[in-house]
Formats: C-alpha cells, structure tokens, sequence
C-alpha cells in the first residue's frame, strides 16, 4: 500500500488514522522493529505521519477545556518571543520550525491560552534531548521511544507517549530531573510539563546548521508503545533516590554546610513564625515538612481543611517548598506563600530580568511565494516580471491567475468527487492585491493582464467587422423588406440580419446593471476589475443595493442564473453566469473594511470571504534599478497560455464530460481523487473545531471549491490532457497554504492578533505614555486605538510578556486578585 502512495502526503495521512497500525500487534513485536540503533534505524512511509497525526497520537482529537499547544517559528528559533497557538490548526507548512508542548493547558482567567507552566493540567508525553550527540542511543535499548526525531544532523529528540496522563505535575517534573541526573538527557532539557518539543514536520532553521535550513525527520514511529511512570522508572534504570542536580556538590560535607547556611538565614524560620502568627500553623511532620492550613482555604471542597504543607529549604529545592494536594493546588508555590506572608522572595534590587527580545513586525508574517508551486507556464513570467518591475511577485501570480480564471469562466470545470457529479467547480476566481501606493499594484496589474487587454482587441476588432456586416445586412434588410410590402406580401418574408454580439473579457467599475447587459451576451464570463476594492465593497453593504449585491454573490459560482427588470427597458434574465472580481485594497482601508465587516455592521454572507486570491505581501526593502530586455521566452509562454483559453470551450476535450449547459467537466486521476479526498477530510475537521473565528471558518469553507478550481486552472494553463492529474493538485495544494496565511495576516486586523497593537503598546510604555507598572484596566481606560477593548489590551499584554517586554505579578488584596504589568528595565527602541 504504501508504495503505491508514495508522492501523496495528503492521503497518506487518512491511510495513517484509518489503518495505521494493527491494534492487536503486541509489544514484543514492535521491539523487533526497534534495531537498538535509533540513528540508524529508518522505518519506512514515515513521511506521511503529518503534525496534526503526530499531535493526535499524543493527545487524542477531542478536547473538553484544555487544549494542546503547539508554537510555529520562521527563520532563527532563538529569536522572538514563544507565541503558543491552540491546536487542532494549520500545522501543514513544513518550511517553519514547529514546536508543540508535553501536556495539555487549560485558559487563564481571562480566557487565553499561554505557555505557562501553571496553567499545565495534564502531561502525556515525555521527550529527552541530544541523543546522539550528547547521549548514547544504546542507552535506550530496553526502553524504545514512541518516536524519534532527528532535529539537526546526527541530534535525535526521544519521545514517550504516556498510558495515563500525569495529573501531579511534580512526578512529571521529577521524571524529567531524574533523567537529567540519570545522564540520558540534555541538562538544559529541564521541566516536565512546559518544555518545548519538535514537531516532525519542520525545519531547524538556526543559522549555524545553513541555508537551506535542513529538515527535520521522523525516524522512529511507533505510538502505540505508551508508558506508565512507573515503566519508565524501571526500563530506564532510574534511580528515585538519586538528586535531580547531578551537577551539584552533594557531599555530606556540602550538605551540612547547605544546612548551615539555610539555619543562619533563617528563612524557613521566619515562615513558620507567621504561619503561627497568621493561625495556619498545625504540626511539624518531621524531616523538614509541616502541616499547615492552605491560605486558600476558600477553593477547596467545602472548605475542608487538609493535604496542605510547607517544606524547609533543602539541597534539591533551595527556596522550600509548598504544596496543596487539592484541585488548585498546582497554581500555588512556595513563592505565592512567601507573597501571601508579606516575606520578600528576594532581597531588593535583586530581581534578574530575562533580556527582552526583538518584537515582530507589525503584520503577522506571511511565506514568500514559491514560483513553483505556480503552473510552468506562468511561474517564469512571475518571476522574469517581478525582478523588472521590482515588485512582490505575488501581485502577478494573483492577477496572472484571476486573468486565466475569468477567460475559462464557466465553460470548462471539474467534479471534484468521483461519483456525484451534482457538484461542478469552475476557476473563475475573486482576488485583489494589498500594497500601500506606489507598491507597483498597478504596473503589476496591467503586466499581468496584457494578454486580457490583447483579446479585448481582437474581440473588438471582430465586433467592428460584424458590425459594419451587419450595418450592410440591415440595409439590404430594410430594402427587401420594402419591397416585400410593396408587393403585398408575396414570398417568403425577408428575415432581419442578427445584431453582432461583443466579446468581452474585462469591464471597470460598471454598474450591477451595466454589468448585467454585458453577461447576457457574454455569460461565460467576464472579469470586473476595480482600483480599489473596499469602495466597491463598503458600495454594496449601502442600503438600497441588495440587489446588487445578490447578483455579485450569485455571479461567483459560475452555475447560478439572475433575472432583473429595467424601467421602460424589459427584464434580463441570465440563466446562468460567471462573474470575476479582482481589484486592489490599500492596507488601511482593508482592515477598515475587514473590521466593519466583522462587527456586524455588514451582511454575514461571505461576500468578503469569497476573494480567495486576496494577498497581502511584504514590501520590497532592497530596491535595485533593472533595465533589462523582458526574457522573452517565459512571457511568450504565458501571453500563448493565456490566449489559448478561450479556444477550450470551442472543441471537445480529451477526457472531459460535456454536460447539459454545454460546458466541459474533467475528474480526477483516482490517484489525484484519493489526495483530494484526504485533504477534504482533514480540511473539515479543521472547519469543525471551535479555534477558528467566523471570519475564516466561513473563508476557509470555501477552500472546498478553491482547491479543484485551481487544479483544474494549473491543468488547462499547461496543457495538460486528460483528468487533472496529482501533480497539478498538489500545486494547488501547496498554493493554498500561502494563501491561507495571507488570509490569516488580514483577518488578524480583527481580532487583534496581528503585531500593530503589540507595537503600538511597547512604543507607548517607551514613550512613558503609561506608567511602568499598570493593569489591564488601566491600558482599556486610555481608550487607544486597537488597545480600546479588553480583548485588544490582553492580547497585546499577553505577547509583551511571552516577548518578555513585561513582566507579571498577582496583586491579592483580599477580593478578586488582579495582575500588575512591569515594563523590563532593559526594553528599548532597538528592539522595536
């Protein structure tokens, strides 16, 4: 089975859920595929384990409250701040660093999910680190790990999947010290329950490992082997006495002077004083452990009074300890004690500050186009036209792409399923541009459409020559006519010559019912091009143009039909049509528009969800003056792709079904069908989980269209015969993912999670625009544009602390505790 599907990652990933492994397969059996040599060991196949199958495996699909994270990073790892995303999301770009957590995260108070160890709930896998490098892999023979992935060459992450989540996060934490101190784990690999781990499809792009940053690799996988603690402790020979801090001086000698030192202190001594003062002092448990009463008395069950203790100071936890055995009692350590207590937790102007990191731009990052996932007919003009015009070469394969779409229109499409062919799917697509003016929106518009522009002339120059035929025709229309009457009727009466109809591929800001006139001749379609897209937008949430609207939403399928009446000008009735839409947006005026659009003061119909081909690029930072001839070969390609369109709907098509409309439709190859199939699925468990707004759950719906339509697109642009085939499906595929993180960069305006706010804040606290240590409360009551709500303010808050910009700390004053922000004292303008 698998090498038939060798080439297909999609479908791979539906064989790996529905027949991955053979339950009944024991465990003796699973060690004979161990080799005992992890770094030599390759199972095969192992590439269509996708991120989504490897966090599935760990955690399960179904979640209640607490939900898995997962971090993506682009470039260098070191660099910026650890943004924890909830999953199940997009996980499906393999050209990031992705990163997921061992346990599962239940929300803060204020609803977010955070990468903060207090908030962990539950673990269910445990990873160690450097093996292979730093630890022998032969040290784990009697024990073989769940996976292995190779992070940098010759360097293998372990992983454990757990039988039953840890729910005590102290085992979790003394499970990984244990393996610290047991040598078969990176030192730095600290923490059992908030220690970043690599997903397997990923890059390792720190610098020192080159350019291109090399993959990472699944080399072992097998999650059906699971763990107690209790396994692990005995199949890897951990010893439970032995001191998590092997590093450490643990000598009777340092240990009596530890203790010393700890009585001279006196702090532990000065805790047990006023938990007596305060009443919450019971008993010494002996060997340094007291019974006390929990100052959080209220959160437990009926208030009941037990399974709370504090412990002195010791060699493995310097600081003490405190530990509350009820279902709080992980939010709570010895440094909340001490707070509660009035005792300082470190002496002042002792406190170290983690060095703030560089903040992100102010958009959410996007990918860079890459040419080949375009059609071969159309990813050499891109590229030759991008380096002449010095533009984003993503404004010309969005224009490019909508020119070819709105050519073929609604006479060529494709089934996307294999038996029901009650859905057709046409590549007439919406689509604009995001630049800020004079980013070259328009010169690259106009490079893109000039073969557009070519057969709007040649439609025109045979539209003159019908006309002047037919002007004659009339002529002698009216003259034999004349005649006719003049001879009473007798004969055949004289039938009128038919008026030429115009061709028409492109129109410009035309009315809905100018716009209809033009389809009723042309209803296969044509392309209405507008310079800047929100006017005509916001134009048609206007009260009074809901007739207008409706005709734009109908238009965008290509197989609805529109029927209008015009005063003292008859009705047109459009059995069925195709219209396109591509224009440009200005930054502002799109998240203007998005965040209209979204608070409900316009229609929720999708009409902004249905610009699938809609990208917001980076500027081009490094300008260089070319002056060079146009590679004439690659735009010759494309001009010819282009102007071979229309010839698709005048001959019979090798493998397509003409259907009662008179179009062509094309199916899959059954290998395509089985990728498309499998990317359906995992595109609709995606739509059906809660993390996704309205916005793009309603526009990623939509994908279900875009993926056939563009396959079908790459198909015909190069002339390919036959069903559309694998390879221009995961083009496609591979297409969509870039133009679902533009979409994602545009909706963010939304919702607050693009970068702008983030910097807006930062600027501000530099700017002493708001006062070093403040709430929450007090950013909202400065009424700051994208920091007015408290959605907006938290969010910004949250990502200057993961960025370490600001630093947290709980404010308890006998009511609801809030949180108190500190700007970092090393924070500045260069980190902006």
């Amino acid at each position: 089975m698998i090498d038939e599907l060798e080439t297909s990652d999609y479908y791979k990933s539906m064989i790996c859920e529905i027949d991955e492994y053979d339950p009944v397969e024991t465990y003796e059996n699973q060690l004979d595929c161990w080799s005992g040599d992890a770094l030599s060991h390759t199972t095969p196949g192992l590439n269509y384990v996708s991120n989504d199958d490897f966090m599935a495996a760990i955690f399960g699909r179904v979640f209640k409250s607490a939900r898995p994270l997962i971090c993506r990073k682009s470039g260098d790892p070191d660099k910026g701040g650890w943004i924890p995303l909830i999953w199940p999301c997009i996980t499906d770009l393999p050209d990031q660093n992705w990163y997921t957590l061992p346990s599962l995260y239940k929300s803060d108070e204020h609803g977010k999910y955070r990468a903060k160890k207090e908030l962990a709930v539950s673990v269910h896998a445990v990873m160690v680190d450097d093996i292979g490098t730093k630890v022998d892999p032969d040290r784990f023979t009697n024990c073989p790990p769940s996976w292995a992935i190779e992070t940098s060459p010759g360097n293998f992450q372990y992983g454990y999947i757990l039988a039953n989540p840890i729910t005590d996060l102290d085992i979790a934490d003394k499970l990984k010290a244990r393996l610290i101190a047991a040598g078969l784990c990176d030192s730095g690999a600290t923490g059992g329950a908030a220690r970043w781990m690599r997903l397997p499809k990923a890059i390792n792009g720190r610098p020192k490992y080159g350019t291109p940053s090399p993959d990472c690799r699944l080399a072992t996988w097998h999650p059906q082997l699971k763990y107690t603690v209790e396994s692990l402790y005995t199949q890897l020979e951990l010893d439970r006495n032995q001191s998590a801090f092997p590093n450490k001086d643990t000598s009777a000698k340092t240990s009596a002077i530890n203790r010393a030192l700890r009585q001279q202190d006196g702090t532990f001594n000065s805790i047990i004083e006023t938990l007596k003062t305060a009443g919450l002092y019971k008993k010494s448990l002996g060997s340094g452990k007291h019974d006390i009463t929990c100052p959080w008395l209220h959160g437990h069950t009926d208030s009941i009074d037990n399974g709370t203790a504090y412990f002195e100071p010791s060699d493995e936890y310097p600081s003490g300890g405190f530990k509350c055995h009820h279902s709080h009692g992980h939010l709570f350590s010895i440094r909340d004690l001490k707070e509660y207590l009035g005792i300082d937790t470190e002496p002042p102007g002792s406190v170290e500050h983690e060095l703030p990191s560089q903040l992100p731009p102010a958009l959410l990052p996007v990918p860079s186009l890459v040419p080949s996932n375009l059609p071969e007919s159309v990813a050499g003009a891109v590229t030759d036209l991008a380096d002449r015009l010095q533009c984003p070469p993503d404004y010309l394969a969005v224009s490019m792409l909508s020119a070819a779409g709105a050519v073929i229109g609604n006479k060529v499409g494709i089934f996307p399923y294999a038996n029901d062919e009650s859905w057709e799917v046409y590549p007439a697509l919406w689509g604009g541009i995001v630049g800020e003016p004079g980013s070259k929106k328009s010169p690259a518009l106009q490079q893109a459409h000039l073969p557009l522009q070519q057969l709007e002339s040649m439609a025109a120059q045979i539209f003159a020559k019908g006309m002047a035929d037919y002007e004659n025709s009339q002529a002698q229309y009216e003259k034999d006519l004349k005649s006719w009457n003049a001879e009473k009727k007798s004969g055949l009466k004289p039938a009128p010559p038919i008026h030429p109809k115009r061709e028409r591929y492109v129109v410009h800001d035309s009315t809905y019912q100018a716009l209809g006139v033009i389809l009723a001749d042309n209803p296969r379609g044509i392309l209405a091009l507008a310079d800047e897209l929100s006017g005509l937008l916001q134009s048609l949430d206007t009260p009074g143009q809901e007739a207008a609207r409706g005709f734009y939403l109908t238009g965008w399928s290509g197989t609805g039909g529109y029927s209008f009446d015009r005063v003292g000008r008859g009705s047109i009735t459009l059995d069925r049509y195709c219209l396109s839409v591509f224009g440009g947006f200005q930054p502002d005026r799109i998240k203007a528009y998005v965040q209209f659009s979204q608070r409900g003061s316009s229609k929720n119909d999708g009409l902004l969800q249905r610009f699938q081909l809609l990208v917001w690029p980076d500027p081009i930072k490094a300008f260089r003056l070319i002056d060079r001839k146009p590679n004439k070969l690659v735009m010759d390609r494309y001009h010819e792709a282009i102007l071979n369109l229309p010839k698709l709907g005048q001959r019979s098509l090798a493998g397509a079904k003409r259907v009662q409309s008179g179009a062509q439709l094309f199916h899959f190859t059954p290998k395509a069908q089985q990728t498309f199939n499998a990317w359906y699925v995992q595109n609709e468990r995606i739509l059906s989980n809660d993390d996704l707004d309205t916005a793009r759950q309603s526009h990623f719906a939509k994908y279900r269209s875009l993926i056939p339509a563009l396959a079908l697109l790459f198909h015909l642009l190069d002339r390919h015969e036959g069903s559309v085939c694998d390879e221009c499906l995961n083009r496609a595929l591979a297409f969509a993912d870039y133009l679902k993180e533009h979409a994602n960069r545009i909706y963010a305006s939304v919702s607050g999670h693009d970068y702008n706010a983030i910097r807006t804040l930062a600027t501000r606290l530099l700017n002493s625009q708001l006062s070093n240590e403040f709430t929450g409360r007090t950013l909202t009551l400065k009424g700051w544009a994208g920091l007015a709500t408290r959605e907006q303010a938290q969010a910004a808050i949250d990502a200057l602390v993961e960025y370490n910009w600001l630093t947290e700390t709980e404010l308890r004053t006998g009511g609801r505790p809030s949180i108190k922000y500190t700007l970092n004292p090393y924070a500045s303008s260069d980190l902006l």
